[in-house]
């Protein structure tokens, strides 16, 4: 009889709460907890030391750049330290770890995974904002710490090929693995809900779209080409209506866009609106630029509902074009979304074809069960090439 594994669940925020990092650790946690595992929560860390990096934040902020504390060793060392103690109290087999950075010091007998979205070198070149206005210190020390992470962990996981393409240029390629994200709320609804759902929506609006749009960041999201694909649609003969949801638009929308504001998961009422526009919606569209995985497509596929968006980042893990949705190349303009949903909307059956084939997506990869079990799998995998010294 295989032995119970102990596993060693490390988040600096509360995996608790849902509302950290969209809600990634907490779901992680619970889809482990479904599972004949022992764990044993090494979170939430403590941060007060980051009051002593105070000045270096003020003076970060007087020039206008951006830098990132937890990548400091006065950071790195006291969340190894604090691992290290709940170690020596609650001992495990392994450590799995929702992020490259607490793990990044840790000195154990245990081998160390974790599993996250991105590698530090390809996102300050990649993303917009914070990452863009980093000094070059900063960048120095982003690069050592996911260097340093890198080489002090068994396995490094990650929910994308394109983060994981970035890492296997910085470590043994044998370390790298692929496990994606899943939906961020519980998912009820079989295979025949889905096709139901698929019908009535073209009984419903015969000829028209309803397209679903949710982003918190307008731009980076490509909220003017969602609007866009809407204004070309209706303007072709096909009555198109646009809902906004997560952030305000910078400018006066036309008629045939709503903007329903933020929505939280965080409370049942949320959740259930949420769900609600999933369900009615035609299509979801997110014409990001730059993205490092993607749940709101795990969740729009958990509903059989087509996505449309960009091949970058971590999308095309997310969005296959022909199976739960399109994956246009990047700078495609809007008129080449107009065309897509102009391709398959009219075509009922085809229509219907493309939502079954998202929820199979849903139910075979995009999902915190079956991504919970792959981990297992691997930090077994991990206690073994420990012990034995192999790869």
């Amino acid at each position: 009889m295989e032995q119970e594994l102990r596993i060693g669940f490390v988040s600096i925020q509360d995996a608790t709460d849902v509302g950290q990092w969209s809600g990634i650790p907490a779901h992680v946690l619970s889809s482990l907890r479904q599972l004949p595992v022992h764990l044993e929560l090494y979170s939430p860390l403590n941060q007060r030391k980051k009051y002593l990096l105070t000045p270096i934040k003020l003076l970060s902020k007087v020039r206008k750049s951006s830098i990132s504390l937890d990548h400091y060793p006065l950071m790195l060392n006291s969340y190894a330290s604090q691992i290290s103690a709940y170690l020596e109290k609650r001992p495990v087999d392994v450590i799995l770890a929702t992020s490259s950075i607490p793990v990044t010091a840790v000195a154990c007998a245990q081998p160390i995974v974790f599993w996250t979205d991105a590698v530090f070198h390809g996102m300050f070149d990649y993303y917009d904002g914070a990452f863009a206005s980093m000094p070059a210190s900063a960048v120095a020390r982003g690069k050592h710490q996911e260097e340093a992470s890198l080489a002090n962990c068994t396995f490094a996981v990650y929910s994308s090929e394109w983060a994981a393409s970035n890492a296997r240029k910085l470590t043994d390629p044998r370390k790298v693995q692929v496990i994606p994200f899943g939906a961020s709320f519980s998912i009820e609804q079989t295979r025949s809900d889905v096709e139901q759902w698929a019908r009535q929506r073209r009984e419903l609006r015969p000829g028209s779209c309803e397209l679903l749009f949710i982003g918190v960041n307008w731009e980076r999201k490509g909220g003017a080409i969602a609007v866009e694909t809407a204004r070309i649609l209706n303007e072709s003969g096909v009555p198109t209506r646009l809902t906004v949801v997560g952030c305000e638009p910078p400018q006066p929308l036309p008629d045939y866009v709503r903007s329903l504001g933020f929505i939280s998961k965080g409370s049942m009422e949320g959740q259930s609106l949420l769900k609600t526009l999933l369900r009615e919606a035609d299509f979801f569209i997110l014409p990001t630029i730059a993205e490092a995985a993607g749940v709101v497509f795990c969740e729009a596929s958990a509903f059989g509902l087509p996505a449309l968006s960009y091949a970058t980042g971590g999308v095309p893990d997310y969005v296959r074009t022909g199976i739960n949705g399109f994956c246009l190349p990047a700078g495609t303009p809007a008129s080449g979304f107009a065309e897509a949903i102009r391709g398959v909307l009219h075509d009922s059956k085809g229509y219907e074809a493309l939502c079954l084939s998202a929820f199979s997506e849903y139910q075979g990869r995009l999902n915190w069960e079956t991504s919970a079990q792959s981990l297992v799998a691997l930090c077994r995998r991990a206690i073994e090439e420990k012990r034995t010294g192999r790869r």
